[in-house]
């Protein structure tokens, strides 16, 4: 059907029965999206490592990045294999889940110490 490539910085694709092979759109979608998350964490990620608590806005908090973690690492039912490993591979090799892990735990900690500063 196809043979395909994954780095952390994109996506080498070969389509050799294009009826049935994924789509440019459907992997540019994923590689962008892999790629906006990844900075998105890397932004979390170097307000705590100058000593700053990472302020996002509530519709992009943690709660966000949860959602955001099970739809890059959660077969859907309808998803095709090709699907499957496309965003195995490109989920993989970015190391993007222990970023969101990570990311999602400094949103959640900053959040809990604004709400005790609050009350």
């Amino acid at each position: 059907m196809s043979v395909g490539f994954a780095a952390w910085s994109g996506l080498a694709y070969h389509a050799i029965s294009p009826e049935r092979a994924l789509t440019a759109d459907e992997l540019l979608s994923l590689e962008i999206d892999v790629q906006m998350l990844w900075t998105y964490c890397r932004h979390v990620q170097r307000a705590v490592e100058e000593g700053r608590d990472p302020v996002m806005s509530e519709r992009f908090g943690w709660r966000f990045l949860r959602g955001t973690h099970s739809r890059l690492t959660t077969a859907r039912a309808q998803e095709t294999a090709q699907h499957c490993l496309m965003r195995q591979a490109a989920v993989t090799t970015s190391g993007l889940p222990e970023r969101l892990a990570q990311a999602q735990a400094a949103l959640r900690e900053a959040e809990l110490m604004r709400d005790r500063g609050s009350a």
